[in-house]
């Protein structure tokens, strides 16, 4: 039989899935005074009290750490799931749906989803495509240095599917599979972890945050949602892509727009194609 666990990353008192094989994991604990009756992320081997920089990381490593026997692993957030059973807008990558409706919706996982899955294979949240490259829009809503930073680390150090991954995806490619949620298999999952958290660690020797906003003090969490890609495309993944059921009561945040999402795919597909066979001239410039 398949023991799987989805972690349900929490950092208050709200709506959340609990039901097997959702588990909500209170991330942060360390920093926080509020008990919410959950698994929190500052038991065994953890890292909660980085919470503010690596954000829905800490329950992800403490259930790296921590959980056993599991054979089948996966995270999502307390206001975000994703889609199994075709409820979400066809084409936008996530739907939002109010609060109110949380019961009304089916969080379910058939139970082939976790019988099927095998090893190289994972179910991640569709992607949302940007107006730039992925490198470029970090560049703009991030810290740019940072940036550098990392791909200087990875083009140095990493090997090469890792080096052709980075360039592939963050310089040729405009879409991004957001919230570092995906399913995967333990052994997949135990491979990951063991390749990002010591990458992350790194940079943290090597970029000073102390003087960041909390926004952009995120900063290790927005990493790892672009790094999580990078992987998966070096290791060569069957991705399922599903649309993510987002709950959300403010209106202004929930307005997508179809024209928007079909323009910037229609620049992602022009960007591939012209910068096709252009990693030899990049990789020239790392030797």
């Amino acid at each position: 039989m398949i023991t799987a666990k989805i972690i349900v990353c929490c950092h208050k008192q709200d709506v959340m899935a609990k039901q097997e094989p959702y588990m909500p994991v209170h991330v942060g604990k360390t920093l926080s005074e509020v008990e919410l009756g959950i698994q929190p992320d500052n038991e065994g081997e953890n890292i909660s009290a980085k919470n503010r920089s690596y954000c829905e990381l800490t329950g992800l490593y403490w259930a790296w750490k921590n959980l056993k026997d599991v054979d089948v692993i996966g995270l999502c957030h307390y206001r975000r799931y994703i889609d199994f059973h075709n409820q979400c807008d066809t084409v936008m990558p996530e739907t939002p749906f109010k609060t109110e409706d949380f019961d009304k919706i089916d969080l379910s996982i058939p139970a082939d989803v976790f019988e099927n899955l095998h090893d190289g294979e994972a179910y991640v949240a569709k992607p949302r495509y940007y107006r730039h490259s992925l490198y470029d829009d970090y560049c703009i809503a991030h810290i740019s240095d940072d940036i550098r930073t990392l791909e200087e680390y990875i083009m140095t150090t990493q090997p090469e599917d890792i080096r052709e991954a980075w360039f592939e995806y963050m310089h040729r490619g405009c879409q991004l599979r957001h919230y570092n949620m995906f399913i995967m298999t333990w052994r997949d999952f135990d491979a990951y972890c063991s390749w990002l958290f010591p990458l992350l660690a790194e940079m943290e020797k090597q970029i000073d945050i102390t003087h960041y906003s909390p926004v952009q003090g995120r900063i290790w969490g927005y990493m790892a949602e672009r790094l999580m890609n990078v992987w998966l495309l070096a290791k060569g993944f069957k991705l399922h892509e599903k649309p993510v059921i987002w709950f959300n009561d403010y209106p202004g945040n929930a307005s997508r727009s179809h024209l928007k999402y079909y323009r910037n795919l229609f620049r992602s597909k022009l960007a591939l194609a012209i910068t096709r066979g252009e990693y030899k001239n990049f990789k020239k410039s790392w030797q």
